[in-house]
């Protein structure tokens, strides 16, 4: 099992209220659905105040790494990506469970 673990922090002018943060946490919600290698996803909204925190986190689990590749390249996984590059500076790490 590969652990898939993702850091998502605003950019500066985008607030967790904003309508395109909502927009990408929905469509990332869609994403078990789309994509059957996914056998573990959980994410949300940092619950600290820390400033060294970051804003949003996914941790995300599959098979192996021929799974997870296939995850980074499927189509559905693709514009949720975008989304998030558009008002997020993102850090991920994969590593075995």
């Amino acid at each position: 099992m590969i652990a898939h673990l993702v850091l998502f922090k605003l950019k500066p002018g985008v607030a967790r209220d904003d309508a395109r943060v909502a927009a990408a946490a929905a469509a990332m919600s869609d994403l078990p659905r789309k994509i059957p290698a996914i056998k573990a996803w959980h994410h949300g909204f940092n619950l600290t105040a820390d400033e060294a925190a970051w804003d949003y986190g996914l941790h995300s689990a599959f098979a192996g790494e021929a799974e997870l590749h296939g995850y980074f390249e499927h189509p559905a996984h693709l514009p949720v990506l975008e989304r998030w590059n558009e008002i997020a500076t993102l850090a991920f790490t994969d590593f075995k469970l």
